[in-house]
């Protein structure tokens, strides 16, 4: 008989923190799940602890893909997945025992095509028991009441299959993936549940991909992913979100052009002036942005030194 949930685990040189992101995942409140550890081509002993695990319990599910990606493993997942609803966990991070109970009642309950809890970073596990609650959510009062977390990461969530179905899948980008994907759940989801806890927790790696400075390439990657969800929401029946990915676009790309400025990297001129020329056209022909910000998103972008003071006022200001 089919599992209910599928839990998808991507897991690349994990041997230190794997057993603690499964250990949390098998002590779950709800049961009826089948987690696919997907192991991306690990030099370590990441695959024989998945091994070791599926030995003691039929739920755990070890597959290989090796050395395709984050993007390719999850979407490996879903493919290889048979239950009705599908979630993510990083293998470095950790869940609280009632997630995916709470997640499931959700959505079982109204008929819901996405249920999203709350996260939190942290470095140490400490297990909670929560009161369920949860509510209709839209996209916008997500963003709006600074659950970015939630709404930008597919950690957080619970997603029925059926909506995946039109072809959501991963694109092979360094960094963002997750965000763009995301932005295709929402346009296809009629009916989001937010349960208003952290039951993610989301662990500060001094190995993760935000631990240090972006390279050049994951940098361009987050501008991209930025544009292309923005022009996901465009049509979406809230105008919110569109802008928000338009404007925090445009901040990445003011970023990136006063990093390539300072350390004289010509590598990327061309795409990043082909990038700006792509934002630049969305950003001065939107109503919902006012006129001195397109002013000033010009002049930042052909005088970089000139935002970088902008910047550091700023960060004086709010000190």
């Amino acid at each position: 008989m089919a599992p209910k949930i599928s839990i998808i685990v991507p897991a690349f040189n994990e041997e230190k923190y794997i057993s603690r992101c499964l250990d949390s995942i098998l002590t779950q409140t709800f049961s009826d799940f089948e987690v696919i550890c997907i192991d991306d081509g690990s030099t370590d002993n990441t695959f024989k602890i998945l091994t070791e695990y599926s030995e003691k319990d039929s739920r755990i599910i070890p597959l290989k893909n090796s050395g395709k990606g984050v993007s390719s493993a999850r979407n490996f997942g879903i493919e290889n997945s048979h239950g009705e609803y599908i979630g993510f966990v990083d293998s470095d991070d950790f869940i609280q025992p009632q997630m995916y109970e709470f997640l499931y009642k959700a959505l079982s309950e109204n008929n819901g095509d996405m249920a999203i809890c709350g996260c939190k970073r942290t470095g140490v596990q400490n297990n909670i028991f929560f009161e369920y609650n949860y509510k209709e959510y839209s996209a916008t009062e997500l963003i709006n009441e600074y659950k970015i977390d939630s709404f930008l990461c597919i950690w957080t969530k619970l997603i029925k299959k059926e909506i995946l179905k039109n072809k959501i899948r991963f694109e092979n980008f360094r960094i963002g993936e997750d965000s763009l994907f995301c932005s295709n759940l929402w346009i296809n989801s009629s009916k989001v549940l937010f349960v208003d806890l952290p039951l993610y927790n989301y662990f500060t790696n001094p190995n993760g991909v935000f631990s240090n400075n972006l390279s050049s390439e994951k940098w361009l990657d987050q501008i991209r992913t930025h544009y292309l969800a923005f022009k996901n929401f465009t049509d979406y029946k809230e105008n919110y979100p569109s802008v928000w990915f338009l404007e925090n676009g445009i901040k990445f790309l003011l970023s990136y052009r006063l990093f390539s400025k300072k350390n004289k990297d010509k590598n990327n001129k061309k795409e990043i002036r082909k990038l700006y020329k792509k934002y630049f056209k969305e950003y001065k022909n939107c109503s919902d942005i006012s006129l001195a910000n397109k002013i000033y998103v010009f002049i930042s972008y052909h005088f970089p030194l000139l935002y970088e003071v902008r910047r550091k006022l700023l960060d004086k200001t709010i000190r």
